[in-house]
């Protein structure tokens, strides 16, 4: 059994490009996978959010209303998980594609736009969007990324299961690459650094986590 977690930016073009190689990957897999989409939040998702959206500007107001962008994104994100993992997924890639794709503005009209093309009720999100529950929730992802020594998006860390010699996870940082994915999910370590440099990505993002 594979167990994957993917820490992700709910703004982000990249982390889309991730979470849909987790998919194939799972889909693919013989072996179980199990994986979540977690939503992440640091200086790092911030910056990466300023410099995508407006790179011209880097004073303290961009950056605080972006913060609460990303913040208010991933409680949304966290309620649409409480109607079900497949459709909270759905609603993250359904509001990542239309920032990202379609240049759409995060608003409330296209929030309740999302909720109703994924099939939400729009009464318990909005009730869930606003509750302690979801707030808890993302801070409990927050700490997962600390224990997990996480910094950037997309980051996977991956278990293997079925191998009981491996008591440790791989942290595969910038894995949007479905080869590199894959590689890594079979143990091919050489083979997903070299589909990282085929990719041209400049680093090879790959560490050992000890349990």
């Amino acid at each position: 059994m594979l167990e994957i977690y993917l820490f992700v930016n709910p703004l982000g073009d990249h982390c889309l490009e991730a979470e849909r190689s987790v998919l194939k990957v799972a889909n693919e897999e013989q072996a179980t996978v199990h994986y979540q989409f977690l939503p992440l939040l640091n200086l790092h998702t911030v910056e990466n959010v300023m410099q995508h959206y407006c790179p011209a500007q880097h004073n303290l107001t961009t950056r605080n209303n972006i913060f609460q962008t990303i913040y208010t994104a991933a409680l949304d994100y966290k309620a649409a998980l409480f109607q079900g993992k497949r459709r909270g997924q759905e609603f993250l890639m359904a509001l990542q594609e239309a920032l990202n794709s379609q240049h759409e503005r995060y608003t409330d009209e296209l929030i309740q736009q999302l909720v109703i093309q994924t099939g939400l009720d729009m009464e318990m999100f909005h009730e869930d969007r606003q509750s302690k529950l979801a707030v808890e929730s993302f801070e409990n992802d927050q700490r997962v990324a600390n224990e997990m020594k996480i910094q950037k998006h997309p980051s996977a860390v991956i278990y293997d299961y079925s191998d009981p010699t491996q008591d440790y996870g791989i942290l595969l940082e910038d894995c949007h690459s479905y080869e590199v994915l894959k590689q890594v999910c079979h143990g091919n370590y050489a083979a997903a650094l070299a589909a990282q440099d085929a990719a041209k990505h400049p680093q090879h993002n790959l560490h050992i986590l000890q349990n």
